[in-house]
């Protein structure tokens, strides 16, 4: 449910930029000496933060209340945590170049994170669908965030053991930051 319900909200970034779009305000807000690259990152890291922040509430939340294991390294789940909102956001970002109006992007948003939640084995396990489809379904990030996930909660791995894991979601999140800065515009 972490994964699912912060990762749409990234995929959200979209929306932010295609309101900022469609309202004009983008236009004006870079006419101003700032660049784009400025604009970008703190769009970006406010909800990178925000991410994060839920992230963690929700952590301890499952910590305190339920009594969940959270694996033994607390620096390994901040990595794969962190790697996970910036592969999401990254996703978003390019989203949002693609996208021409807000409410495109909700419905986009939305429809992307749940069926990257359903494919990458957030809402059923992986070992359910057929071979084929657990291979094909390493292409998206909740795939790589879940298999972290499962590698500190039920496998009691560490850092060690998530590194992979963590090193696809933060080549994913450098491919689609990359297509989104190279795509961005403010018309």
């Amino acid at each position: 449910q972490l994964i699912t319900w912060v990762f749409i909200p990234l995929f959200g970034i979209s929306v932010l930029f295609a309101s900022e779009r469609q309202g004009g305000t983008l236009r004006r807000l870079l006419t101003t000496p700032s660049r784009k690259s400025t604009f970008l990152l703190g769009t970006i890291s406010g909800q990178v933060g925000m991410a994060l922040l839920q992230m963690f509430l929700l952590v301890g939340f499952g910590i305190f209340a339920m009594k969940l294991n959270w694996g033994r390294e607390p620096l390994a789940l901040f990595v794969l945590l962190f790697a996970s909102a910036l592969a999401a956001a990254a996703f978003g970002t390019t989203l949002g170049t693609l996208i021409k109006t807000a409410g495109q992007a909700v419905g986009l948003s939305i429809m992307f994170g749940m069926l990257f939640a359903m494919m990458g084995g957030c809402m059923y396990p992986l070992e359910l669908f057929p071979p084929a489809i657990q291979n094909a379904v390493r292409i998206l990030p909740t795939t790589w965030a879940m298999e972290g996930m499962l590698d500190l909660g039920l496998r009691s791995g560490g850092l060690m053991e998530i590194l992979p894991e963590a090193g696809v979601l933060l080549g994913f999140a450098a491919v689609f930051f990359a297509v989104g800065v190279m795509r961005f515009r403010y018309e």
